[in-house]
């Protein structure tokens, strides 16, 4: 996300030193926004097959397999990167049409990339989430003993992660708010036994744990920090209040 992020304002940074009646974004460069940092539309494709069997494999870690569920599994995700370039091309079509009335000019540099943006995004997520075709099969087809295998390690996974992007956190909070060795280590202590990320990899997953520490009793807090640390802290769950629609939108609040 960082590549496309950085893509675009070196564009947007040339756009304005030209001139606007000769400026125009091709489709080469439309799909260079969507596919940054994985080359091309071609070369994704096959690093997103790569990434298929590797989510497999280790859905294989956690059980033994028979083969009629890898090749059920093989053609699930064939499905989920199927859908995924059926709305890149539906992003073509968009495009093309924005270009037929003339709109893809300097000032319609922002438009253009509404268009991207999703898709970019998606990509650096990651398109085998839970919500994908294969996830969604391979908690069908996988059953029994080997449902539970694979939920224990799904758990352990994402406990893992989560406890991970807490020792990030408390990490980068140190920029803000200096800490003792004892306090950090009790803040990590206490914010890995009360709060599991559901997705710790996804891009808002630091707003969401600034959200989650907003909500944990603040008396177990304030007996580890002084009080100009708690209202440091407490400027910080700003953000994550801040962004609770947001969070809650995309499915990583639940509804109160």
């Amino acid at each position: 996300m960082k590549q496309f992020v950085m893509a675009w304002c070196c564009l947007l940074a040339s756009a304005t030193t030209a001139p606007a009646q000769n400026f125009q974004i091709d489709i080469n460069q439309f799909d260079s926004w969507i596919f940054s940092g994985m080359g091309d539309a071609k070369l994704a494709r096959e690093k997103l097959a790569d990434r298929a069997e590797m989510e497999i494999d280790r859905i294989g870690f956690s059980t033994s397999l028979l083969d009629s569920q890898i090749a059920k599994l093989r053609f699930a995700a064939k499905g989920d990167i199927k859908r995924f370039y059926d709305d890149v091309e539906e992003a073509h079509r968009q495009f093309h049409t924005m270009q037929e009335a003339g709109k893809i000019g300097q000032e319609n540099i922002n438009d253009v990339y509404q268009l991207a943006s999703p898709l970019a995004q998606r990509l650096n997520a990651g398109i085998f989430d839970e919500e994908s075709l294969l996830k969604k099969v391979a908690r069908v087809c996988v059953v029994g003993e080997q449902a539970e295998r694979l939920r224990a390690r799904q758990k352990r996974q994402i406990k893992l992660q989560s406890d991970a992007a807490i020792t990030l956190f408390v990490a980068t909070l140190g920029r803000r708010l200096p800490m003792t060795q004892v306090q950090r280590e009790t803040l990590m202590e206490i914010a890995m036994t009360n709060i599991t990320l559901p997705d710790p990899t996804h891009q808002y997953a630091q707003y969401l744990l600034m959200y989650e520490l907003s909500e944990l009793p603040q008396g177990k807090l304030k007996e580890i920090f002084d009080e100009t640390q708690y209202q440091t802290l407490k400027k910080v769950y700003t953000q994550g209040l801040g962004m609770k629609a947001n969070l809650k939108r995309m499915g990583m609040l639940d509804d109160e």
